[in-house]
């Protein structure tokens, strides 16, 4: 089972772990040593206005912050295409890319932005065998998408794990038939 950037996890609808249901996870780097993630699905009640204000930062959308994960939840993550770039980014797939950093910030508030973005606080992450065991097995917790379409990635928050699982399904019977 190779997992590699860009493909999705998506919460196994009878396995996954109570915390985890419903979350799709966007892989965003695998190497031998872990694998790291973005929830895609997770909100908050921040907004970046309310996170960068009281900083002095004058942010000029009403952009809403996702929940990442688990990992450095203080960090603001940017998960972007990737036609823009900032000192900290990372390309993940022919689309998408990911940035961190001070600057990206400092662009955006003035006006230079990505075509789209979604930004989150902190982001998942797995060993190569913890996350194995949660893909192997009769009670895997996690379903692995290899191809997930732009418009999945770009739906919205609430329609998210349906519409990954009924794509994941209908990819599996087409390569059937």
């Amino acid at each position: 089972m190779q997992i590699s950037p860009g493909s999705l996890l998506i919460a196994n609808p009878a396995y996954a772990h109570k915390e985890q249901k419903g979350h799709v996870v966007y892989v965003t780097e695998s190497t031998s040593a872990s694998t790291m993630g973005i929830v895609l699905n997770a909100e908050t009640d921040y907004s970046m206005r309310q996170l960068l204000e009281p900083r002095g930062v004058v942010w000029p959308w009403d952009t809403p912050v996702s929940a990442g994960g688990e990992y450095n939840t203080n960090s603001l993550v940017m998960l972007h295409t990737n036609e823009w770039y900032s000192s900290n980014t990372m390309s993940v797939d022919k689309t998408f890319a990911v940035s961190s950093d001070g600057f990206m910030l400092e662009k955006l508030e003035d006006g230079n932005a990505p075509y789209w973005f979604r930004i989150f606080l902190g982001c998942k992450g797995w060993s190569p065998s913890e996350l194995e065991q949660d893909l192997r097995g009769a009670h895997a917790k996690w379903l692995l998408h290899p191809t997930p379409s732009v418009e999945l990635i770009h739906t919205a928050l609430f329609k998210m794990w349906t519409m990954a699982v009924e794509e994941l399904s209908q990819d599996v019977f087409d390569s059937y038939f």
